[in-house]
């Protein structure tokens, strides 16, 4: 995501099933550290995964950049997350650590990458209600991370799956150098050759 698209996020003001903003927040704290988890095993089970920004304060019906210390934001760290992530989500997450600098401060993106194969299950219990064995989604109806609550969201991720399960499927098949497209032409082509006979 180009610096343009980072500074619209940040502005945008307010939730969305796919944007959660974070008020002054340092990875050092359990709590911090739990919550942000929570939200990015949430991120990776939607359509094209989300962002979680840092740094922003709510202000009645919308969000504000307020910046972040010297020491906040220097704890947010690529290694340190996804290390951190990465004892909680199976399969992995992929995210992308992000400091942006605008004349309210220093803020943070976090980009969470879509699930790359399977849905991402959480892998062990933690504070902030993680518990091992669920799969989190960002629900339809507000813009907060929990436990799928309905067979919309279930649906949701399990066709996400399928997709790319059968994208896998053809990529393996135009490996293996099959062309599956020939064989119709062919079935076609014999079918017409009986029908002549009739």
């Amino acid at each position: 995501m180009n610096e343009q698209a980072l500074v619209d996020l940040i502005q945008y003001g307010r939730e969305e099933r796919n944007l959660e903003y974070k008020g002054h927040e340092n990875w050092s704290d359990i709590n911090t550290k739990t919550k942000i988890v929570k939200s990015v095993l949430g991120m990776s089970n939607i359509r094209d995964g989300g962002a979680i920004v840092i740094g922003v304060e709510q202000d009645g019906e919308t969000f504000r950049p307020v910046g972040l210390t010297q020491d906040e934001r220097d704890s947010f760290t690529q290694d340190g997350l996804s290390a951190y992530i990465s004892e909680f989500a199976d399969p992995y997450v992929e995210v992308t650590v992000t400091h942006v600098n605008l004349d309210q401060g220093d803020l943070v993106v976090i980009q969470v990458n879509e699930f790359a194969e399977l849905p991402v299950i959480c892998k062990k219990d933690g504070a902030n209600n993680l518990q091992r064995g669920t799969i989190y989604t960002r629900t339809r109806r507000i813009p907060e991370t929990a436990k799928i609550p309905s067979q919309v969201e279930m649906r949701e991720v399990i066709d996400i799956a399928v997709e790319k399960s059968v994208r896998m499927l053809w990529g393996r098949i135009d490996r293996a150098g099959l062309d599956v497209m020939d064989s119709q032409a062919r079935d076609l082509q014999s079918f017409e050759e009986q029908l002549e006979g009739l």
